[in-house]
């Protein structure tokens, strides 16, 4: 708590001589002294209770017994004769910037007491230029309280415009305005008190002096004003006038900056008065530095020695010293009482934009009382609500439990208008974070709770905001149980944009805190319901979706995507009322969940071809049509029909035209395949292996074949045995279930070239050889 607040001290009963000795014991119960005011701090302040309604409150004591030093009774009786005066006077002008009197003065043998709104002291107490003088220690709370500037600014307009009072509608001139006479209470509001010495102004010109008397040595100083605050025709001429008032406060303006010291110390000496007169003007120019500068002129105005230059008291009041939007603001709540509830709403809708010009310590002392009665008021809760949540959301977790939450708690339970309810649950968030876990289940979970409940749309859509917000202090049990059931319920009763956008922005805020099964059968039949060309409902939706495929455990599956979510947000992409940013999202939303699908489904296709059995070895099936066995035959031909047998002749012819026009090649694919390549669109005669002939290889015939020349690719190994006529003999089955590394073809065309260039060459080569070729060459196409 901070130490200016800090000043409610615990009630320490008084002695039972001093309670029992005046009647207003009978109405109040009293505590300790906090302070003292009035000539020579004559009254002593003491805390109190009123016993009928508990309403705090300050009692003023005087006992009789002080004046007994005066040594003459008939001067003892005087000074009771002033302070009775004074408070009779109290009472007969009520002001709001006067000292405001809840019990009128009651009188005993020995002491003279009166009740009045809760103080902290004098304003001398609290400057403690007068701490000698005290009966006795003040409490810390008082004598070191310290003002802001904003403090001083307000209390100096408080009373100026006490003395605007006094002077044109009481006609009455003060006359002893000093810090004994301004009395400071609890909300750090200056109060003018100390009209023991008033006259009455001229009535035909109020500012016109009237006789009055002059300070003397043969009274008390208990019984005149104080020197130290005189204006000087009240010594000159033994005149007064409510500009003589105005002096005086020039005189507490300069003490208030000064330490509490006036520019005149006079020590009850009229001849050091005078003297101090004299140098006023020079004491005045090395003083203006401590003073603000808006406030120097007029200052200057004020401590001038003839009274006709002086402002009065509306005049000085309209200084641009005080034309600030935070003391006016200050000024309204020390009145708002008296005003209706119209006005009282359109001021406290303001005050949340003026509080920032209040300085912090005012908000706890000043403007949090004048809230406190406005809670109770279900006419001006929601407007006064305004400015209560700015404060606590400016205050520390410490004040907020301290000095916010014993006045604010009854709010969450009593009966509340829509206005005020939703003005509570939009700004939930402010309040769970300055609140305790034990307040927050038992208090603030419970209004939201009820909140969802109503049947009113206002009151259900701030509920889901609200839980949009302070989602992240809720535990998942209390969200599962009881915020997603009702968000669906609300969801699913109102057909309104604005409350399905709140649903689902609810929804988006709490679904990391969702298990699988409540995603799966609450949140995707939310969404699939949702009116999704709206783009206030559709930018929930597409974050949302977003959010869930980030990570499987929400449950969003490819078959989701692809059968339910996609062809739910595809027609949305052509829809007029979207923006290009809201287009932008909702594409790139679709984009994501495709390339989501694709690639899951790639994968399953992968793993499913993994999965196939796999064979080590080629095989030829009896039909030529059938043939799968050719390593380089692309998928899907179509073979035309062909003769079931060939001669060495047909073989020559197809290796002829094979080389010479391409596209007549029997195998025609480019229908079925338009995309491949011409090359890859045909198919060349088969080729045939040709394996070397060594020297050593017996003929089948018993003849050999020496004209025949070995011919082999640069790759194949010419004594290799696989590449023999032994091989070729064997028959096409064994030949071609070789592998495709390492078997090396040539084509017919080839072969038929080089046994005719041999024979042509060789006239002595034995026929066999060519049958024994062309044998193998019809078996091989034959399928025999």
């Amino acid at each position: 708590m901070p130490r200016e607040t800090a000043m409610f001290s615990k009630f320490k009963p008084l002695g039972p001589t001093l309670t029992d000795a005046n009647p207003i014991t009978q109405y109040y119960d009293l505590g300790m002294q906090v302070g003292s005011a009035g000539p020579e701090l004559a009254w002593k302040i003491y805390e109190a209770v009123r016993k009928s309604d508990k309403r705090e409150a300050s009692v003023f004591m005087f006992e009789k017994r002080v004046a007994d030093k005066l040594h003459k009774p008939r001067r003892k009786e005087t000074i009771t004769e002033i302070l009775r005066f004074s408070v009779r006077q109290l009472d007969r002008f009520k002001h709001s910037k006067l000292l405001m009197l809840y019990h009128p003065i009651e009188e005993s043998s020995e002491i003279l007491a009166f009740a009045t709104e809760p103080v902290l002291g004098s304003l001398a107490n609290i400057m403690g230029s007068l701490e000698d003088r005290l009966p006795q220690s003040l409490p810390q709370s008082v004598t070191r309280y310290s003002f802001v500037e904003t403090e001083i600014k307000y209390g100096l307009l408080q009373i100026t415009e006490g003395l605007a009072f006094l002077h044109y509608s009481c006609k009455l001139i003060h006359r002893n305005v000093c810090p004994q006479s301004v009395i400071v209470n609890r909300r750090g509001t200056w109060k003018l008190a100390g009209l023991e010495f008033t006259e009455k102004c001229n009535e035909t010109d109020i500012l016109s002096p009237v006789p009055c008397q002059s300070f003397t040595s043969k009274l008390p100083k208990m019984g005149q004003p104080d020197l130290d605050y005189t204006a000087p025709e009240v010594l000159a001429t033994s005149s007064c006038s409510p500009l003589s008032d105005m002096f005086s406060l020039g005189l507490m303006i300069c003490a208030v900056y000064n330490n509490g010291r006036s520019l005149i110390e006079a020590t009850l000496s009229t001849s050091h008065y005078n003297k101090f007169i004299e140098m006023l003007e020079q004491n005045i120019h090395g003083f203006l530095n401590r003073i603000p500068d808006l406030l120097q002129v007029p200052l200057q105005s004020l401590l001038n020695v003839d009274p006709r230059r002086r402002p009065n008291a509306q005049n000085f009041s309209m200084i641009k010293f005080f034309m600030d939007p935070a003391i006016h603001a200050l000024q309204y709540l020390d009145v708002i009482q008296m005003k209706d509830s119209i006005h009282k709403s359109h001021f406290y809708h303001s005050l949340k934009g003026t509080l920032s010009h209040i300085p912090k310590k005012l908000w706890y002392q000043h403007v949090l009382p004048s809230l406190k009665s406005e809670l109770q008021s279900p006419e001006v809760l929601a407007a006064a609500l305004q400015p209560l949540l700015y404060i606590i959301d400016e205050s520390t977790p410490e004040e907020y439990q301290t000095l916010i939450l014993p006045m604010f708690r009854t709010i969450f339970s009593m009966p509340k208008s829509v206005q005020a309810t939703v003005t509570l649950l939009e700004n939930l968030d402010i309040i769970m974070q300055k609140t305790r876990t034990s307040d927050m289940k038992s208090n603030v979970l419970q209004m939201l709770y009820n909140a969802f409940d109503s049947t009113t749309p206002q009151i259900q859509c701030a509920a889901l905001h609200a839980v949009a917000q302070v989602a992240d202090h809720l535990d998942e049990g209390p969200i599962r149980r009881m915020i997603l059931p009702k968000t669906k319920q609300v969801f699913e009763n109102n057909f309104g944009v604005k409350v399905q956008a709140n649903a689902l922005t609810c929804v988006e805020k709490i679904i990391d805190k969702l298990e699988k099964t409540d995603i799966l059968d609450e949140v995707l039949p939310m969404l699939n319901k949702a009116k999704l060309q709206d783009p206030a409902v559709l930018m929930p939706v597409v974050r949302i979706y977003k959010h869930m495929l980030g990570g499987k455990r929400y449950g969003l599956t490819v078959n989701l995507l692809a059968t339910k979510v996609m062809p739910a947000l595809i027609p949305v992409v052509v829809s007029p009322t979207l923006k290009l940013c809201q287009f932008t999202t909702l594409v790139e939303l679709l984009q994501e969940m495709l390339e989501h699908v694709a690639k899951s489904q790639r994968n399953k296709l992968k793993l499913e071809k993994l999965s196939l059995p796999s064979t080590e070895k080629l095989t030829i099936p009896n039909t030529m049509d059938q043939m799968t066995g050719y390593p380089h035959r692309p998928p899907a031909l179509r073979l035309e029909s062909r003769r079931t047998s060939i001669s060495m002749d047909d073989v020559g012819r197809r290796a002829c035209s094979a080389s010479s026009s391409p596209d007549s090649n029997l195998l025609r694919v480019q229908a079925n395949l338009p995309g491949r390549r011409h090359s890859d669109n045909t198919i060349q005669p088969p080729r045939i292996m040709i394996a070397p002939c060594s020297p050593d290889s017996p003929n089948p015939t018993g003849a050999t074949a020496p004209g025949l020349q070995m011919r082999r690719h640069s790759s194949v190994n010419p004594h290799d045995t696989r590449y023999h006529f032994s091989t070729l003999k064997s028959g096409p089955t064994d030949f071609y279930s070789r592998g495709r590394e390492a078997a090396r073809r040539y084509s017919a065309a080839a072969l038929y070239n080089s046994i005719g260039g041999s024979t042509s060459s060789s006239s002595n080569q034995s026929p066999s050889l060519l049958q024994q070729i062309g044998s193998g060459v019809q078996q091989l196409f034959s399928g025999k």
